[in-house]
């Protein structure tokens, strides 16, 4: 019975709030519509952005790869299991992000050459972020005065040189500027099937399709130079093995052919006793000579092999529609919110009125 009683007074209260947002409709449309207009507002004052995307498939090492059913379910499960193997490879596609953020990477874009869209500006990325990039109009009434106190009293403030990959001291300008640069681009690993997903956000098209395309480059040559480093190490020890019984063989064939011409003609037993010593330390470093050269093709082709193979699923491509700002899920916000608002205001302010009331009575 009590059970039965309280339902039917949550009723009768959902019911009165009803009624009372019913009657306070012009208030709610009135403030709704200030929210749509307020959004349209907002939303053209931000500068639009351009998001370019490029997918990777890499090559996964042969060290590091599972292989069997094991692999297969780990992989249909959404579970990489790469890590858990004792190959030699520990660049994993889970830490190719922390590559693209990180300083020296980003300090290599800074130097591109990129253009806009209708070919007005050619600069470097670094002017074209510093000098070029947009910002709503709300902005440069805090960050333009700010601005310019800081360059008369911070030298650095006003610096336009572009950092390099090896500098350790970057001045406070550069280290924002690279890490607008690494907020623009965003790097996402599928770990189910090591596909990677490659984001890059400016504010003009054909600068979004060229820094994407360039980053994808220098992400591939960065994970080769990883993946072929101990590689390309012994193939330099055994090109100087190479140089030097190269050079032994050639100086032992030079002596035992000058030694032959010297004595022809000669019948002694010391004469044949050294032209055959001659003879089998000529052969011997040849023996040498060979073998390593061998090792050398061997370690030539050991350089290729362990440079993987990162195949391009989808390339940056100049994109049509802008990415941000949304404007009609910016409106329905700003439009729910108003409504959500005022309708929180108008039913506080009606709980108070009452209270109010009971108390005076």
């Amino acid at each position: 019975m009590e059970e039965t009683k309280n339902k039917k007074n949550i009723e009768t209260d959902f019911i009165g709030l009803l009624l009372l947002l019913w009657n306070k409709r012009k208030l709610l449309i009135k403030n709704c519509f200030i929210g749509g207009v307020l959004s349209i507002i907002i939303a053209f004052s931000i500068p639009k952005e351009y998001t370019s995307t490029v997918i990777l498939a890499p090559e996964n090492s042969s060290g590091t790869s599972i292989s069997g059913s094991i692999g297969a379910l780990a992989s249909m499960a959404g579970f990489s299991l790469d890590g858990l193997t004792g190959g030699e490879d520990a660049l994993y596609p889970e830490l190719y992000p922390q590559i693209v953020s990180s300083t020296p990477f980003l300090c290599d874009l800074m130097n591109l050459q990129v253009e806009t869209k209708d070919g007005e500006l050619k600069t470097t990325l670094y002017n074209y972020l510093d000098e070029y990039a947009k910002m709503p109009w709300w902005s440069y009434i805090v960050t333009v005065p700010v601005k310019k106190l800081k360059e008369l009293f911070d030298e650095s403030a006003s610096d336009t040189i572009v950092p390099k990959a090896t500098d350790m001291n970057l001045t406070r300008k550069q280290f924002l500027m690279l890490e607008s640069l690494a907020d623009r681009i965003e790097v996402m690993v599928d770990k189910g099937n090591s596909v990677i997903t490659l984001d890059v956000t400016m504010q003009d098209p054909k600068v979004s399709a060229y820094v994407a395309s360039v980053v994808a480059d220098n992400l591939q040559e960065h994970i080769g130079l990883y993946r072929s480093a101990k590689a390309r190490k012994d193939l330099a020890y055994i090109e100087t093995l190479y140089k030097d019984a190269q050079e032994k063989y050639y100086t032992a064939q030079q002596e035992y052919a000058k030694y032959l011409d010297q004595h022809q003609g000669v019948v002694k037993m010391l004469y044949q006793i050294e032209l055959e010593r001659l003879a089998n330390e000529q052969e011997l470093t040849f023996n040498v000579y060979n073998q390593i050269a061998q090792q050398l093709e061997m370690a030539r082709a050991k350089v290729s092999e362990s440079i993987p193979v990162c195949v391009m699923m989808q390339p940056a491509i100049i994109p049509i529609k802008a990415s941000s700002p949304k404007k009609i899920m910016m409106g329905l916000l700003f439009v729910f919110l108003a409504f959500f608002g005022t309708s929180a205001w108008i039913i506080i302010k009606e709980r108070i009125i009452g209270v109010r009331n009971l108390a005076k009575v």
